[in-house]
Formats: C-alpha cells, sequence, structure tokens
C-alpha cells in the first residue's frame, strides 16, 4: 500500500499550496522534539562522506547495537526502514501461513499477500485495555503446531493503533512453548513505553528462541523517518538465509552516521518518552469536554479515539485538514469497527492548537 499512511504532509501542502513544513502533523507517530545537540553539526560535519560508498553492511551501527544489547553484530541487519524486512521476510521465510492479530497495521497484511500468504486474521482486539491484552495472549497461546508450520506471526508490541502492550516476558513465555515457524515482533513503538528492560524482549536477548525476529525503528523515537533506517534482529538459523538475502548498501551513509550518533545518546529516549507521554495526556485532558471523542486506552504515546455521532472520523479528519492539520483517519485499520482517528503529540503549543481547533471542528455539530 503506497498510499493510507500517516505523515503524508506532502499531498495537503500541494493541496493548501504551504510548505510541507507548515503543515501540523499529528498524523504521524515519530518524536515531536527537535534532534539531540549535535547532531545536525555531526552530519555537516561529515558531508563529504556522501563521495564514498556507505558501509556496505552498516558495520559501525551493528557494533553498536551489539554493545547495547549484548548478541553479536551477526545478529542485527540494517535495512531501508523496518518497511524494507515488512515486506522481504515472508518470502525470504518461505512462509505459507501468516497469523495477524487485529486491528494493526496493515503493511503486515499487505506484505503477505504481495508474496502470496494465506491470512488469518485473530480477534479483533479493539482497544489497548487489559481485557484486550488477556484476550490476545489467549488466542496467541492456542496455536497449535500443527498450525503455526511453515506459517509467520505479526505482533505489533506496542500495538499501533490501540497501544495495546503485551510484557516482553508473556510474549516470551508463549513463544517458547511454541518454537515453531517464526514470530516475527515490531517492536517500533517500545521505547515509547518503558527503556529496554521493561519494553523490549531483547532485555532478554539471551534467552530468545531461534524463531523470533525482532524488529526495531530509528524513525519513531529518534525522529528521523526521512532518512529510512531499520533493524532486525534474529540468533536463529534464519540468520544464515537472511545475510545470503541482504542487498549490499541497503542503508544511506548519512543514515548510518546519525544511527550510530543517536544509538549513544539513551538520555535522548528517555526525554522523547517523558516528554510525549505528558502532551498525550494534555490532549487528552484538552477534549475531555467533547463527549463524542472518547480515548481508548493504550501504553503509547499516540492516542486512537472512538468518535460518536454526529461526528464522524471523515468529519474531522477534513475540517482539519483545511486548518493545515493533519491526524490519522483509521478507516483502513482493518478490525475497528466504527468510527475512530488517532492523534500523535507534536509541541506543546502545537498540541494547544489543535485542542483549540477540534474544539471548533466540532462545535459545529453540536
Amino acid at each position: 500500500m503506497l498510499f493510507g499512511h500517516g505523515g503524508d504532509v506532502y499531498s495537503l501542502s500541494r493541496e493548501l499550496a504551504i510548505d510541507p513544513t507548515d503543515v501540523l502533523d499529528f498524523s504521524s507517530n515519530c518524536s515531536p522534539l527537535p534532534y539531540p545537540q549535535g547532531l545536525k553539526r555531526y552530519l555537516c560535519e561529515n558531508i563529504d562522506q556522501l563521495h564514498l560508498l556507505p558501509e556496505v553492511d552498516s558495520h559501525s551501527v551493528r557494533e553498536r547495537l551489539s554493545d547495547r544489547y549484548g548478541l553479536s553484530p551477526d545478529c542485527f541487519l540494517l535495512g531501508n526502514g523496518t518497511t524494507q524486512w515488512i515486506y522481504s521476510l515472508p518470502r525470504i521465510l518461505g512462509a505459507k501461513r501468516a497469523f495477524i492479530p487485529l486491528p494493526t497495521y496493515s503493511d503486515y497484511r499487505d506484505a503477505c499477500i504481495a508474496s502470496g500468504l494465506d491470512v488469518e486474521y485473530l480477534g479483533p482486539y479493539p482497544d489497548g485495555s487489559q481485557d484486550s491484552t488477556d484476550r490476545i495472549m489467549d488466542e496467541l497461546s492456542s496455536l497449535k503446531a500443527d498450525k503455526l508450520k511453515d506459517s509467520v506471526v505479526f505482533v505489533c508490541n506496542p500495538n499501533n493503533p490501540t497501544g495495546l502492550f503485551i510484557p516482553p516476558m508473556s510474549l516470551l513465555e508463549i513463544i517458547e512453548t511454541r518454537q515453531v515457524g517464526t514470530w516475527i515482533i515490531d517492536e517500533a513503538y517500545a521505547p515509547f513505553v518503558s527503556d529496554d528492560s521493561k519494553s523490549s524482549l531483547l532485555s532478554v536477548s539471551e534467552r530468545l528462541p531461534p524463531n523470533i525476529i525482532i524488529l526495531r525503528s530509528f524513525s519513531k523515537i529518534y525522529g528521523i523517518p526521512g532518512l529510512r533506517i531499520g533493524c532486525l534482529v534474529t540468533t536463529g538459523k534464519v540468520l544464515g538465509r537472511l545475510h545470503s538475502r541482504e542487498r549490499p548498501w541497503a542503508v544511506n551513509r548519512m543514515a548510518q552516521l546519525a544511527a550510530d550518533f543517536l544509538l549513544r545518546r539513551p538520555d535522548f529516549e528517555l526525554k522523547v518518552r517523558q516528554y510525549c507521554q505528558d502532551e498525550k495526556q494534555r490532549i487528552i485532558s484538552g477534549l475531555s469536554n467533547i463527549k463524542a471523542i472518547v480515548p481508548m486506552n493504550g501504553v503509547t504515546h499516540f492516542t486512537l479515539f472512538e468518535i460518536h455521532e454526529p461526528l464522524s472520523a471523515k468529519i474531522i479528519y477534513e475540517r482539519l485538514k483545511i486548518r493545515g492539520m493533519l491526524i490519522r483517519n483509521c478507516n483502513n485499520f482493518s478490525g475497528l469497527r466504527g468510527e475512530y482517528i488517532r492523534i500523535s503529540p507534536r509541541m506543546t503549543t502545537d498540541n494547544i492548537a489543535l485542542i483549540t481547533a477540534m474544539e471548533g471542528v466540532c462545535a459545529q455539530d453540536s
């Protein structure tokens, strides 16, 4: 799917004849904070490296990840964003079937269909509540070995768009008893929840079963989606197959340099996490008087809101667009029954502007 994601500021900027940077984008789940001090200078100082080919296998970044997580550098593969792996893994693994809990990120389904897999859905689990978490864990636990053979299981943890989060140790216990098929765990939003010890399977790297593949995004927590760099981590036999199909120079040099710089600054991840959670609460509180907009439970920095009549997701989306604001209309998330929007926080002044605009948008139908 080329369209239908968040963050498409370019289409709106053309429509309104404004600069893309003037769009207030609440549809993208990336960090809104300025980059850590020194990143721009560091990239500028190394700009002449654009005359050189990138590291063929992103060696420096893999070494940095190895130091952080205690795994061999060979366990890490870098690519052109995690999207590269989402679309290539079903084909490379030779899977015949996929299990996907709903609602979730639509690219899992699109990638599996593009590779000719039969897709079976679990759920849907419409919010991030404890009840939904318990239900999805029960259903994952009920998957039998005969069904998992030649299969992949996609789990977005924490989940987009609901914010549902399965504690990593609980997820690990499920997979440890089902070492059949391949479990692809997308941890793109884990850094927004807590540090690695509480949010990531990589905190127990020594226990990882060989049939787990973990995806980690640099785009979200560091706010660098334009550089396109993502990470795959696994300790299993599939590593040899993945390495044999790895593209040389899959990551551009500026992305390699930025990732190496940012991985040395865990304090920035903490700063982003705290800021985004605070601003999330500002938005939820600011919209609390609008009865037709109800926030769903979830641990992520973004919030899924259920929309009730007389409003609709399309009405809110279109009315904000003409004000130069983007939110996520969630109508293309399979498994969401009803009307939903998703909002990710920006800087404080922008979030206040959104609250004011939402009050005006909703007042038209009061």
